[in-house]
């Protein structure tokens, strides 16, 4: 038993250290966290965990199949239209939003409501399809080696994923607060912010791309 408990543990410690790896998700907690502070950041990373849990579930009852029909194209195509919607909202040159933030007098980024963070990290994760793959391979094996032995592992596995996803994001954002981290961010905001958008639309066209051409 202590070594099925000893593989959930693991499993959740190197789903925290790969929270660091380019990724829309990454992308936008850090961006929020950056702009907003730790709350924001906090609150998309918990929405971010919610649709990680709903992905989890699925690769318990139904494994990789979804990703292997002939629909699954279209399940890209609407995670790629929500990744370039985000880079949209992101993107700290567009006029529109720089002319009603003004005429409202709402400094930058922060109009967004805890709720509405965390419906958009929500929705950034569950329409991510190669999380779904990531999960495949990061639970898959241990859940073959140590669910027949214990009924419990596979729910286990999935909520000590789910909850060390969300502690690593708060970790995160909690440590995009530092002070020079602060320093360096208000003084190229503008940049950052295009930086992160640019990356998130590249990221909206490697999912396409494979699957249409």
């Amino acid at each position: 038993m202590w070594e099925a408990l000893f593989s959930i543990m693991s499993v959740g410690g190197v789903l925290i250290i790969s929270q660091l790896s380019p990724g829309p998700d990454v992308f936008f907690v850090f961006r929020t966290a950056l702009a907003q502070g730790f709350r924001a950041g906090s609150m998309v990373g918990a929405g971010i965990s919610a649709g990680f849990l709903l992905q989890t579930i699925l690769v318990g009852v139904a494994g990789s199949w979804v990703m292997e029909q002939n629909w699954s194209r279209w399940v890209l195509l609407a995670a790629a239209a929500w990744l370039f919607y985000l880079a949209w909202r992101i993107f700290p040159f567009r006029v529109a939003a720089n002319c009603v933030e003004q005429e409202l007098g709402i400094p930058r980024n922060s109009v967004d409501s805890l709720a509405t963070l965390f419906r958009q990290g929500f929705l950034c994760n569950i329409l991510n399809p190669k999380c779904t793959l990531f999960i495949c391979g990061l639970a898959l094996g241990p859940i073959a080696m140590f669910g027949e032995r214990y009924v419990w592992y596979p729910a286990a596995l999935m909520l000590g994923m789910s909850l060390s996803g969300l502690l690593g994001w708060m970790l995160w954002s909690a440590l995009l607060q530092w002070k020079p981290v602060q320093h360096f961010y208000t003084a190229y905001a503008r940049s950052i912010d295009a930086l992160f958008a640019l990356l998130l639309a590249i990221f909206a066209v490697l999912l396409v791309v494979p699957a249409f051409f």
